[in-house]
């Protein structure tokens, strides 16, 4: 997970007309609204969404290549109706974050599904107005504090940040954002300790080659130069799990060029 900026999602023409008209619908009780399905509204923003993310799920980081992903209330619309139509409230997900569904090679339940826990369950909004009362322990890709608060350990696995003794608030939401958003589904563990085993490898062979980049020898400082810019790729926004990737370049950043590299991509 890493941050979205959603200050810079571009609307398309007429999308908030065709908002506003879906809220003032909702408004009235009658047989003929609830017939009406105005999922266009949000569904209509995919792209938009999609595209603020290099078309990587908010939550997992993974591209969405051969799905076509949803459209994510990040405070679910059964729970939230007044927020159905607020753009401030789409998240691009992928199925694995977004529904609930078993990881097949463990058994462990994950996804978000109309999951949206609070601190204070007492203090759910029953308003727009009252969403600002509330605490939630999910935690937000839109928020720029909040994706820092999962780390991964050696392994792909992701994990909190902050200790449980420590800080058991952050702790909490960690660890069931972790759960709620299918982070350690075995599939994506697997595709982070690949990556993790190809940045390795790049880091061990480009500094094999650092030594020799004052000797002059072009071939050489040419061929440190790719490595370097392959893990640059690793780490920059568009790339798949690049927050995991950067994760695991930090882990060397004793090695004087990776801290050059990480200060400067």
């Amino acid at each position: 997970m890493r941050y979205i900026n959603l200050d810079q999602l571009e609307l398309p023409d007429g999308w908030q007309a065709s908002a506003d008209a879906a809220i003032a619908d909702a408004a009235v009780a009658d047989e003929d609204r609830k017939k009406r399905d105005h999922s266009t509204v949000w569904r209509n923003l995919k792209q938009p969404l999609k595209k603020l993310s290099h078309d990587k799920c908010y939550y997992c980081e993974i591209v969405q290549e051969r799905s076509d992903g949803a459209v994510d209330h990040f405070r679910p619309k059964s729970k939230y109706p007044w927020s159905a139509f607020n753009c401030s409230n789409y998240r691009f997900s992928c199925t694995f974050c977004n529904s609930v569904r078993e990881d097949k090679k463990n058994g462990e339940i994950g996804g978000k599904g109309d999951d949206f826990p609070l601190f204070d369950e007492t203090a759910r909004a029953t308003c727009c107005e009252g969403e600002v009362n509330e605490s939630p322990i999910l935690l937000d890709p839109c928020k720029p504090d909040e994706p820092g608060l999962i780390d991964f350990d050696e392994t792909g696995s992701p994990i909190p940040t902050y200790s449980e003794e420590a800080h058991a608030g952050r702790n909490r939401r960690a660890t069931e954002s972790i759960k709620l958003y299918h982070l350690d589904h075995a599939d994506l563990v697997d595709k982070r300790k690949a990556l993790a085993v190809l940045i390795n490898r790049e880091i061990t062979v480009a500094d094999r080659l650092f030594p020799q980049t004052e000797s002059g020898n072009a071939a050489i400082d040419s061929s440190f130069s790719d490595h370097v810019r392959k893990l640059a790729s690793y780490i920059s926004e568009g790339s798949e799990l690049s927050a995991f990737a950067r994760r695991i370049l930090t882990g060397h950043r004793d090695i004087v060029w990776v801290e050059s590299l990480l200060r400067s991509a």
